[in-house]
């Protein structure tokens, strides 16, 4: 009773952290399918259409180490405005330069806003939350998040909506982001120094979290970007395809936040090396499945997609579960490190993979991926008490 009522008292600052993030959430979704098609529009060069999908994740890499300085010196709620507010003023001067170069530039800063805003809200909510309710929050984080992201890609479907006008609704949904999280009337967790120590300090924090993390860039975002093309090797129509996919994010959604409940009445270990289990034997049934049927292929990604998109909230929630106290903002950060790295290593490792052994060498990677994470996340439990 009384941690629901404690609970209660903490959830006008968890939704309006939420709100904060899904508003930055739907100005990423417009953007991640509105510049390609910009970029294709202009005829740009591949090696500057790959620039600019660089840059986002050079920014990103360069603000997990970035963030937690800022925020350490002038506060979380300072810090995320000044992230929301450089996000949308880069925004509008990608309309303003319309050129590929320039536009690398502006996404290494987008992308260091991103995880500077990312980081100051995922911290908050884990101090907030309460280990009794963290994966359920964090759950509810993802799933708000998701939707967020869909509903901005959605808006690119609107009939007569110009460019400029899409342009314009992204740099207003970063600025807008900060009024929620400015509108908290409690004080942001406490800070000590150590924020701004070398982020891998904090594997010792929890190496299973860690350790998912850098796992979890590593599979999803080569299956998320190959996958695809992966289909169509097989065969498939750009319909089946689609339809295939969505049977990934659509999976995650439903079961996520059952899952984090769960995982809030359970060694969190054991839910890791669960969801990694699964994700590894779909991974893996996929790869030996080859051209099945497009209804055995849409089960499969399912299963793949609602183990392995669910990873990441049980993952933060259990190294929060440990962090000392005062430190929170400097874990988000370096979780978030561990996933970048993985997520841009991740397409170059599944794509060598597959130039030496085949289409199916993909799922083959993944599954293995997985798997070893889910015999790290056993033997850790198994080793050590967290």
């Amino acid at each position: 009773m009384l941690h629901s009522l404690t609970l209660a008292s903490r959830t006008p600052v968890l939704i309006a952290l939420i709100l904060g993030v899904c508003l930055v959430q739907v100005g990423n979704g417009i953007l991640q399918v509105l510049l390609p098609i910009r970029l294709a529009e202009a005829m740009a060069p591949p090696l500057a259409v790959g620039a600019v999908a660089s840059g986002y994740s050079i920014g990103f890499i360069a603000g997990c180490w970035a963030a937690p300085w800022l925020i350490g010196r002038i506060g979380m709620v300072r810090a995320f405005g000044a992230f929301a507010l450089l996000a949308g003023a880069v925004t509008v001067f990608l309309e303003v330069l319309p050129n590929p170069w320039a536009w690398t530039g502006m996404r290494v800063l987008m992308g260091m806003s991103y995880v500077g805003m990312l980081t100051v809200a995922e911290s908050w909510l884990a101090a907030r939350a309460g280990p009794g309710a963290r994966g359920s929050v964090f759950s509810l984080y993802m799933v708000a998040c998701k939707v967020a992201v869909v509903g901005g890609q959605m808006l690119l479907a609107s009939p007569g909506l110009p460019g400029v006008w899409l342009v314009g609704a992204a740099a207003a949904c970063y600025a807008l982001s900060l009024l929620p999280v400015a509108a908290v009337r409690e004080e942001p967790p406490s800070m000590t120094a150590a924020q701004a120590r070398m982020p891998w300090r904090y594997v010792r924090v929890s190496p299973v979290a860690f350790v998912g993390c850098l796992v979890i860039g590593l599979c999803n975002t080569a299956v998320t970007g190959i996958g695809p093309a992966y289909l169509a090797g097989m065969g498939h129509s750009a319909t089946v395809i689609a339809v295939i996919m969505s049977g990934v994010q659509v999976g995650s959604t439903v079961v996520q936040w059952p899952i984090g409940r769960l995982s809030d009445r359970r060694d969190r270990r054991l839910v890791i090396l669960a969801l990694a289990g699964t994700s590894a034997a779909a991974a893996l049934l996929i790869a030996t499945a080859g051209a099945a049927s497009d209804t055995v292929l849409f089960v499969l990604f399912t299963l793949w997609g609602s183990a392995a998109l669910s990873l990441y909230a049980i993952c933060v929630a259990h190294a929060n579960d440990h962090a000392p106290p005062g430190e929170a903002v400097a874990l988000s950060s370096a979780l978030l490190l561990s996933w970048a790295l993985g997520a841009a290593l991740g397409p170059m490792l599944a794509t060598l993979a597959m130039e030496c052994f085949g289409s199916r060498a993909l799922f083959v990677y993944v599954g293995a991926a997985s798997g070893g994470l889910a015999l790290f996340a056993a033997w850790r439990r198994w080793q050590a008490p967290r």
